[in-house]
């Protein structure tokens, strides 16, 4: 697009704007360089780009470019065979380190956000080259001693030639014969080399070399002779230390050097994903909304010569309360005119219309809603004066001409035009005539014009000519101040005599005036001003209307919310209310239950029954004759035969058991202890008989006796599933040796996991017969009643 018409227009300021959002300077550089395209499929990649970027920032709003240089000038430097400083490096590393994030973030990314992906793809990944430099450099840009073999020796040895250097030296200056012959007790360097300070009248008192003299004269900065071997020795040191570390950087130059293309390749794809990032970021500087985006297409975007529809477009460099304007030319009309008061907006109109094209044909963001349709020009002319601005008009005839000549010549079916006061600068009569010629001349050859005037001529040659529409931006006649609102299809008046009755013109004046129009002329004028009103009465009215269904329909949401919450609340209170009633209910069978036992136990001939029953087990666990089995110093003692759910004792472990199975062929049986399962020999395994008088043996050989006294219950409450299970083992075996036929575990009810828990172990347990919960007065389901095996 024309350059001249991009200066009128400001699209320099925008750029300005949109370079300060960038992040490095490559990417300032391409948004300085913006221009539009006028290309409808580049236009809509740059715009889906945009977009792309607007969805990035919502994803990963912390998400930039942060440490990212352009480091494209040290990589072609070390291409060409030069050293790079170890701050150059630290830039090339942190660049390819982000880069490298970025590249990863953007590729996972690719479904939602595809062009930035296939943009981030040209990112070369040298992670390995910025991890090599970081390895050798620190951040303070300082080679670290690990950076090769060589200079870790090197400064081992440095660091002790020096240590022995200044301990010599501050053996000089501390000993009691050279206080005289020193100025002062100091170590200091001249020219790279350890001297002490000397009163001049003493240097002979001291064998050495002079280095430097003070601008007194009166002291002689001097190497004593003793030390100036380790000061070579240091100094030597020090030379072969800087030659490795120049080899160190000439070696990770050389590798910067090697990947100078694919370092130049990823600068400018990582410039273009800052440049789309700086275009959101100005989207969110302008409060540009999102206008629609369909996957790849733009559906806002179309092609020349289509419609252009701006709906509430705000000028992006205004500051303060701005007054958006809404107007379209395209369709049954290809000329707008737009004719009103000075100080009306016209010229903000055109500024507004130019400028936000060019913006749209650039790929940045547009301050406009949904409803807007930008098509995309081949050209773009605006002739807004050498001197226009938003604010005044300082055009003249000639630059106007000069202006419109040069639109004439490119201008084309595909083009947009914008034209300031047609007309003006000349004597009235010639001006509408050459104006009216102008517009038949655009609506001929097809392009999209937008003009301003003052001629009222042009107002009936709009009307009565076809493919051209009248214009107004709307006036106040009570405040006499501009609404900055255009009103399609009514011409405005220019309102100058009002105007300048407020600007204190005196009455009579006014008066001579308003009786020198034509009476046709002051007729037309107020019966536009009283249509304009009409018209503004029945906007007025339909905003009210529109604002009053909103609040109906927001009053009518917000019912419909409160009935939702109701509802769900409601839901709760009977889902509550009925997990009550079942715990309630559950908590009366158990007491039920409980009852019913304790009942049963009072019977007689229950418990006479239970006696008998009880004796009968007895007799059944009581032991046969011990078989003889042989044992390693040539007694023998044969293994009991041990069953599917006998009771057992585990030697080593010292726990009960239950068998789970008659011994295999390799002498091993399966047990369960507790919860647990294992495989165990069949030598450290002994069937458990009991004996009232003296608890369970083991074929005649007595188990180890329980502690002196074993409680009746355990307490559990508030420790952790792992610590409480082996406790609970333990007391179980304990209570079944004391021979207590039953326990209680207080566990308490919290969360349920540890009465759970305590529940299921006690469900494995061989040594336990059954278990229910307490009754609710002895503690209900905080506490569980374990009935041992008998």
């Amino acid at each position: 697009m024309d350059e001249k018409t991009l200066t009128t227009l400001e699209f320099d300021k925008i750029l300005a704007r949109l370079a300060a959002h960038t992040s490095f300077s490559a990417g300032r550089e391409l948004a300085l360089a913006l221009r539009p395209s006028a290309d409808h499929g580049e236009v809509v990649r740059r715009q889906r780009l945009t977009a792309e970027a607007r969805r990035f920032r919502e994803i990963s709003a912390r998400r930039g470019l942060g440490g990212v240089h352009d480091i494209r000038p040290p990589a072609n430097k070390a291409n060409l065979g030069g050293v790079l400083e170890p701050t150059e490096l630290l830039d090339v590393a942190a660049t390819l380190s982000a880069a490298h994030d970025l590249r990863d973030v953007l590729t996972r990314l690719s479904e939602p956000l595809p062009l930035l992906a296939e943009t981030a793809g040209r990112i070369a990944d040298l992670a390995d080259v910025a991890a090599d430099i970081y390895r050798c450099i620190s951040p303070r840009a300082e080679v670290v001693d690990n950076a090769s073999p060589m200079l870790a020796v090197l400064r081992r040895d440095l660091r002790t030639v020096h240590d022995r250097l200044y301990a010599r030296l501050q053996e000089l200056i501390n000993s009691a014969e050279m206080r005289p012959v020193i100025q002062e007790p100091i170590i200091t360097l001249r020219d790279g080399r350890y001297v002490i300070p000397v009163k001049a009248e003493m240097r002979g008192h001291l064998q050495g070399i002079v280095h430097d003299v003070s601008a007194s004269g009166a002291t002689v900065f001097m190497e004593p002779l003793s030390v100036v071997e380790l000061g070579n020795t240091w100094r030597e040191t020090q030379l072969e230390e800087q030659r490795e570390v120049e080899r160190i950087l000439r070696r990770l130059s050389s590798l910067v050097g090697r990947h100078a293309h694919a370092i130049e390749l990823s600068i400018e794809a990582l410039a273009e994903i800052d440049l789309a990032l700086a275009k959101a970021r100005l989207a969110e500087d302008m409060g540009a909304f999102e206008l629609p985006y369909e996957g790849e297409r733009q559906p806002w975007i179309t092609e020349a010569p289509s419609l252009l529809n701006l709906v509430n477009a705000r000028h992006p460099l205004l500051a303060g309360d701005v007054v958006p304007i809404s107007l379209s030319v395209g369709g049954n009309y290809s000329v707008l005119l737009i004719t009103g008061p000075n100080t009306g907006g016209k010229t903000v109109a055109l500024k507004t219309v130019g400028l936000l094209t060019a913006m749209a044909q650039a790929g940045l963001p547009v301050p406009a809603d949904a409803g807007s349709r930008m098509p995309v020009f081949a050209s773009l002319h605006a002739d807004i004066g050498d001197e226009q601005s938003i604010e005044q008009s300082l055009s003249t005839f000639s630059s106007h001409m000069t202006n419109i000549i040069a639109a004439l010549r490119d201008a084309g079916p595909n083009s947009l035009v914008l034209l300031d006061e047609l007309g003006a600068g000349t004597d009235p009569g010639e001006g509408a005539a050459l104006a009216r010629a102008l517009l038949e001349h655009l609506l001929r050859i097809g392009c999209l014009t937008i003009a301003t005037t003052h001629h009222g001529e042009l107002k009936v040659f709009a009307h009565g000519t076809e493919g051209i529409m009248n214009a107004s931006v709307e006036f106040d006649a009570e405040t006499l101040a501009p609404t900055y609102r255009i009103s399609i299809g009514l011409p405005g008046s220019s309102n100058a005599l009002a105007i300048a009755e407020r600007l204190g013109l005196p009455a009579g004046i006014i008066e001579r005036a308003r009786e020198s129009i034509d009476p046709d002329q002051a007729r037309a004028e107020s019966l536009l001003a009283a249509i304009q009103r009409e018209k503004a009465e029945a906007a007025d009215a339909r905003r009210a209307e529109m604002l009053a269904r909103k609040e109906a329909e927001e009053i009518r949401s917000g019912l419909e919310e409160k009935l939702d919450a109701i509802d769900r609340e409601r839901e709760q209170i009977i889902a509550a209310t009925r997990a009550q009633a079942e715990e309630e209910l559950a908590r009366i069978r158990q007491l039920i239950a409980h009852a019913g036992r304790r009942i049963e136990r009072a019977k007689p001939e229950a418990a006479a029954e239970k006696v008998a029953a009880a004796e009968a087990r007895l007799e059944t666990l009581k032991p046969p004759p011990a078989p003889k089995r042989r044992r390693r110093g040539g007694d023998t003692v044969p293994p009991e035969e041990i069953q599917p759910g006998d009771l057992v004792w585990v030697r080593g472990l010292g726990r009960f058991g239950e068998a789970l199975s008659t011994p295999d062929a390799k002498g091993e049986v399966k047990i369960r202890l507790g919860a647990l399962r294992s495989t165990v020999s069949l030598k450290k395994v002994e069937k458990v008989q009991r004996v009232k008088a003296h608890g369970p043996t083991l074929g005649g050989t007595a188990v180890p006796p329980p502690p002196a006294t074993v409680a009746s219950e355990i307490e559990l409450r508030g420790r952790l599933v792992d610590e409480a299970l082996p406790d609970l083992d333990k007391y179980l075996d304990d209570a079944f040796r004391a021979g207590l036929p039953w326990v209680r575990i207080i566990h308490g009810r919290g969360t349920g996991t540890l009465a759970r828990a305590v529940r299921h172990a006690l469900s494995l347990h061989p040594l336990v017969r059954s278990h229910e919960p307490a009754p609710r007065e002895e503690g209900g389901d905080g506490v569980t009643i374990a009935h041992l095996a008998t």
